[in-house]
């Protein structure tokens, strides 16, 4: 049970670090900062907002994860996108 709880707190934590990258990279693309409504993972080749395909969210995800130093896999596979089509 504590190692579940762990790992629960270890993801928490690691979508934490991952929105703030991606919350750092919307200001920067678009110069203000993410409605409530507008996507984190969002297509750069836009203007506006708009979402990321699912194999740009992944890496978008990814690269994130990287930056912060946290678990990609377990990210991927809570929020259901580490999976083999």
């Amino acid at each position: 049970m504590y190692q579940e709880a762990e790992q629960h707190v270890r993801i928490a934590t690691a979508l934490l670090e991952i929105a703030r990258i991606r919350y750092e990279a919307f200001r920067e693309h678009f110069g203000r900062d993410p409605e409530p409504n507008e996507p984190l993972l969002f297509d750069p080749r836009e203007d506006e907002p708009v979402a990321a395909t699912a194999a740009d969210r992944t890496l978008q995800i990814v690269s994130a994860a990287m930056i912060c130093n946290v678990d990609a896999t377990a990210v991927l596979d809570y929020l259901g996108l580490n999976r083999l089509h």
